[in-house]
């Protein structure tokens, strides 16, 4: 149970335990056992911080998609299960909670068993303290700042103990050995028994993930697989040869030279800075450094002064290593403000993580590496955990600890899926539904939109007119079927050069060609992309649609039309998959549940607004200019339909603005009176109730989110003037956590091998005291289901479990534009597509780059930065703003 940034550990002998202390991500952890001195223990959370990690950070990455093989089918008779009867929950009057406490726990459901990668830990009679040592101070890598390395650490905690006997007496226990011998990232580290090489100079670990936390009457130790980005060890030169993409027969001394173009450099420089490399010249210890830049000359024209005179730094690497180089025409690396370094005199350490946004080219190399079926990981984390013999350990045992062997068998309950309802009324019924899917035969959307015209731009020279014949006819049969109108089969169309940047016009032209040939305008544009350069042309037409001229735009790949999907007869389902996103782009509603299921959002009485937030930062290993807020709300009753607002705000700062916030929710607020005042005619269009799902923050977050967020809520509202303020419900979702589950029979299972969908869980493993639970509401498709972590941290509308879970649940059928559940709340997921489209709201040849790899400013650099963007960033067309631009 090692800890990656230090952990002493010690207990205090014959006193009742009663919880442990919480750090943060840049705190070394000291645990003192004896006389029990100092701070009274307080329980704080979970161990070792938050249960979820940041999405920002490195080193594990979610599943991606695709069927699969089915799993094997668990062997032996089916496990029987005696369910629960009690729903009281037991929280002292005394025990604070920064959420809100467990008021019972749900019932509602059909109890399966499950076994969850968790491991029952037995503690001794005495209390365990854990003192918390923040690092203050900047770093020359604001990424790093107040992180400290092992042995570091190892040196900080013994001090302590020799400066302050009295309180460390006897001294603490301090475990680094597995940590300083494997690379390591938060609470993962990394053996290097299975490592897989992918292209661009990464390669990929798989490792183990550990953390003990408090749960329900007992401690656990959650225990996982991880996976890990790391640069390949070995000769810089090689890996910045791979990072171009460039085979190493090339020649570093035309590719890596002065003459490298400036993209290219930008782009090799964001990936090796802060680097460690190792450099030895003759006769002298080799050193590591880090790398801080890249030089704009060549080794052999890269000129400065010495003693002697002036030299080159070919000259110089000559004399000091003793021989000359032999790619002289390449860059060399700044090591220190004055030390330049060519890039083949430097060996890069391995075991170092990738920090950096992987390319979109890369993503299916690493899904198949770390998706493992359940069924795999399950036997992969038994091994691992029985590989740490943690019972064996000297540090466990002066703990007094024993942790079980086998992970633990619990209970958990399939919640019933929702009835769905499309258009006339046609109900999708939950024996339709399989594994959380269904399909559209013979149903028409709920509330279809109407295309007043459509015109095609295209922007691959290889699209054939047949090609585009096909396209329109599977857009054209596809609406019909769903009961889109106005879809033609033959609307006017342009093919136009992709290089260049006059995306605007273009849309524009065809609009005028629309305008010439049918006497309007457009309201929806389809644009075929080409396979290279798609995601630069995208941008721009997203930019041009929702920002400069108010027009739906549809984006869709040539290759995806041209190859077996339709080649010669359109794929009906891949474009009913289009037309889902098309309805709602155009102010439609593809589907909504039933009422029974959500009773709480359709209460006429009792108006309830659904928003979604999320906060949206700079990719790994780049500072950024600003970190993007936004906010989705629902307008209609049945919580269908949503609008949108996002606003820059600080780097990294995941707490929203306060003054932001408090004007987003001012504005959804608005929206929503005046939908169901103008659209549903309802005579109490004020919303009575605020149902508000938020993505992306930490544990160590809830007390300030809590404290910030909800209070602009109600400013917000009372700035609208609505009198009583509505009570409102504030849930957490998250998905960065280690806590997977696994089926125990066979008819629990979906052919993934995962647990089917509907999977609730609010016992034995959730917190002892706040109100929380895990949702598996989406059917596996490829690796291991991650379930979502749902903490509600304020309620004034007074939830039952039963209640808000079911509720979630049937949320999560009703995503836009899928046929399927998904694995989080749809008003999360669509907080989530907005701040991702933030970019758009700029102009792509403002000469304004939202990505900045400065890797130290100052709060006034950082303030100047953020109002850059401010006075940069464009609002939404209005013909945009009141329709889900976003799918």
């Amino acid at each position: 149970m090692s800890d990656p940034r230090g952990r002493g550990r010690g207990i205090d002998r014959g006193r009742r335990p009663y919880g442990t202390g919480g750090g943060g991500d840049r705190s070394i952890r000291g645990v003192e056992r004896g006389t029990g001195r100092g701070r009274d223990p307080a329980f704080q959370g979970h161990p070792g911080g938050s249960r979820g990690a940041s999405r920002s950070r490195g080193g594990d990455f979610r599943g991606g998609r695709g069927h699969g093989q089915p799993a094997p089918a668990p062997s032996g008779p089916p496990v029987q299960v005696t369910p629960y009867t009690s729903t009281a929950v037991s929280i002292g009057p005394l025990t604070q909670a920064v959420g809100v406490k467990r008021p019972s726990f749900g019932t509602a459901g059909r109890v399966i068993p499950i076994i969850v990668n968790c491991f029952r830990v037995s503690l001794p009679n005495c209390y365990i303290h854990q003192y918390n040592i923040t690092i203050i101070g900047r770093t020359r890598d604001a990424e790093m700042e107040g992180f400290v390395r092992p042995d570091d650490a190892v040196k900080i905690i013994q001090t302590m103990q020799e400066l302050h006997s009295d309180i460390f007496t006897p001294r603490a226990v301090y475990d680094t050995e597995k940590i300083m011998n494997y690379p390591f990232n938060v609470r993962s580290f990394y053996p290097g028994d299975e490592i897989r090489a992918i292209e661009r100079g990464i390669e990929l670990r798989r490792g183990y993930f550990q953390s003990i936390r408090p749960a329900i009457g007992q401690m656990v130790l959650n225990f996982d697989i991880s996976t890990g980005a790391f640069f390949q060890g070995g000769p810089l030169i090689a890996l910045c040869m791979a990072v171009l993409g460039q085979p190493n027969t090339a020649n570093p001394n035309n590719l890596l030279s002065a003459n490298i173009n400036r993209r290219e450099r930008t782009s090799l420089l964001n990936m090796i800075r802060h680097l460690r490399v190792r450099t030895q010249q003759r006769g002298e210890q080799p050193r590591i450094r880090e790398i801080r830049g890249l030089s704009e000359l060549g080794a052999a024209n890269h000129t400065f002064d010495t003693p002697e005179g002036q030299t080159t730094v070919a000259q110089f690497a000559a004399r000091t290593s003793g021989r000359p180089l032999q790619y002289p025409a390449a860059l060399s690396v700044q090591l220190s403000r004055l030390a330049f370094v060519p890039l083949e005199l430097c060996e890069v350490v391995p075991g170092q993580l990738m920090r950096r946004q992987f390319r979109q080219d890369l993503m299916s190399r690493i899904h198949d590496f770390t998706n493992l079926q359940p069924h795999t990981r399950l036997e992969k984390i038994r091994a691992g955990s029985r590989g740490m013999n943690y019972n064996a350990s000297p540090y466990v045992n002066d703990f007094q600890m024993q942790v079980e062997e086998e992970p633990m068998s619990i209970q958990g309950r399939l919640l019933d899926p929702p009835e769905l309802i499309y258009g006339q009324q046609a109900r999708v019924r939950r024996d339709e539904l399989r594994d959380g899917a269904w399909n559209l035969r013979g149903k028409r959307l709920y509330q279809p939109a109407a295309i007043a015209g459509c015109a095609i731009i295209v922007y691959d020279q290889r699209f054939s007119q047949e090609s585009r014949q096909n396209c329109t006819r599977g857009l054209h049969e596809a609406c019909e079927s769903l009961g889109i109108t106005g879809m033609p089969l033959h609307p006017p169309s342009i093919q136009r050069n992709p290089l260049g940047t006059n995306y605007a016009e273009h849309i524009r032209e065809v609009g005028q060609q629309h305008h010439r040939q049918m006497g309007s305008y457009p309201n929806l544009v389809v644009v075929i992309l080409p396979d290279h350069g798609a995601d630069d042309i995208h941008t721009r037409i997203k930019h041009a649609g929702d920002v400069l001229i108010g027009v739906a735009t549809q984006c869709l790949k040539a290759s995806s039309l041209v190859g077996s999907k339709c080649r010669r007869f359109p794929n009906p389902q891949y474009f009913a998959n289009v037309c889902l996103k098309i309805n709602v782009k155009l102010g439609g509603i593809n589907v909504v549940p039933t009422p029974e299921t959500v009773q709480f959002l359709l209460d006429p009485n009792n108006p309830t607004l659904v928003i979604g937030a999320d906060v949206a930062h700079p990719p790994v290993g780049s500072r950024g200019r600003a970190s993007f807020a936004s906010l989705v709300g629902s307008v209609d009753s049945s919580a269908s339909k949503y609008i949108a607002i996002t606003r820059p705000q600080r780097v990294r700062t995941e707490i929203m603005n306060e003054r932001n916030l408090e004007e987003m929710v001012y504005y959804l607020v608005m929206k929503y009176m005046a939908y169901r005042r103008e659209k549903e005619q309802k005579s109490n269009p004020a919303p009575r109730r605020i149902l508000l799902y938020r993505d992306g923050i930490s544990e160590g977050e809830f007390k300030e989110c809590k404290k910030k967020e909800v209070e602009c809520i109600k400013k917000a509202c009372d700035r609208a003037g609505i009198n009583p303020i509505p009570g409102i419900t504030f849930v957490v979702v998250r998905k960065g956590h280690h806590v997977r589950f696994f089926p125990q029979n066979g008819t629990d299972r979906d052919r993934s091998g995962n647990v089917r969908a509907g999977l609730v869980v609010d016992r034995e493993i959730v917190s002892p005291v706040e109100f929380d639970f895990y949702l598996q509401s989406h059917g596996g498709l490829k690796g291991t289901s991650r379930s979502s972590l749902y903490n509600v941290i304020h309620d004034d509308n007074r939830f039952t479990p039963d209640a808000l879970q079911t509720m979630t649940n049937a949320l999560c059928y009703v995503y836009a534009r899928a046929t399927r559940s998904v694995s989080i709340v749809p008003p999360a997921y669509y907080a989530d597509l907005v701040a991702f489209r933030a970019k758009h709201h700029f102009d792509p040849d403002g000469g304004l780059s939202l990505s900045d790899t400065a890797s130290r400013m100052t709060d006034e650099e950082e303030e100047a930065q953020l109002q850059q963007v401010i006075q940069a960033m464009c609002p939404l067309h209005a013909r945009t703003a009141d329709y889900m631009y976003f799918q």
